[in-house]
């Protein structure tokens, strides 16, 4: 029992899941897959599009969430690989699911997508503030998100008030904005082009293809379909650095 509450119903693959997570926060660790110096670290602040780190020989750096949240189409990191969490004495905030509840027992189940999205974790129902006492209500505890077992957990303060200092979510297959280096493919003919001094206020962008400059819709370049990649253009990369730009603007 953790904290003399919880009681596994399922158990899954606990914190040992190695899923890329889809933002960033205080006291993730990471590991880099390339790169002549590489280091293991801890995330210590999210700042804005830079993660400041703490390498675990002591050093200090940042690290861009562009490049952290990057992943593949499996869900791995393409660039940093996912290493866990720092122990913290009073453990993280973090959020949580009302997945099942039974009246007659007073107890209900909750998943913990931070630890681990399959395990569902049961509960005292009167442990939830009264608002989060329904199916589908979502709120935040403590937990030990370093925890090998659900009575590892230690979970307590169950709130509804929200996890603080993450990152903003992965885009996803397909970029929101539109910055100078992107390369997109369009579908329909498998054309390359490369945008060129993008003005977010215009409906169009200039673009390189095939040596020539031409200028393409920019509704049509965001267009995605519903499973994130895009509609009539596929991202192909490129142009992380000036993204980031923008996004701080757009802030």
């Amino acid at each position: 029992m953790a904290g003399g509450h919880t009681l596994n119903i399922k158990q899954g693959s606990g914190p040992r899941n190695a899923a890329h997570p889809s933002r960033i926060r205080p006291g993730q660790r990471f590991f880099p897959l390339a790169g002549n110096s590489r280091r293991r670290f801890a995330v210590r602040q999210v700042h804005g599009e830079w993660a400041l780190v703490d390498h675990e020989d002591g050093g200090k750096g940042r690290v861009s969430i562009d490049r952290l949240l990057a992943s593949d189409d499996e869900g791995n990191g393409l660039y940093y690989r996912f290493h866990g969490w720092k122990r913290l004495p009073r453990g993280y905030r973090t959020e949580f699911e009302v997945v099942r509840i039974c009246e007659t027992t007073g107890r209900c189940a909750i998943a913990l997508p931070e630890w681990d999205a399959v395990t569902r974790v049961e509960t005292l129902l009167e442990s939830l503030p009264d608002a989060l006492r329904s199916l589908g209500a979502r709120g935040s505890c403590r937990a030990d998100l370093t925890a090998v077992s659900v009575g590892a957990l230690q979970l307590h303060d169950f709130s509804a008030a929200q996890a603080r200092g993450l990152s903003r979510v992965a885009d996803g297959p397909h970029p929101k904005l539109l910055a100078d280096g992107q390369e997109y493919r369009r579908r329909g003919d498998k054309k390359m082009f490369r945008l060129l001094e993008v003005d977010p206020a215009a409906a169009s962008v200039a673009a390189l293809s095939g040596g020539r400059v031409v200028r393409l819709r920019a509704a049509r370049l965001l267009a995605r379909r519903p499973d994130g990649e895009g509609l009539h253009f596929t991202y192909v990369g490129g142009g992380l650095s000036s993204t980031r730009k923008r996004r701080a603007k757009k802030k």
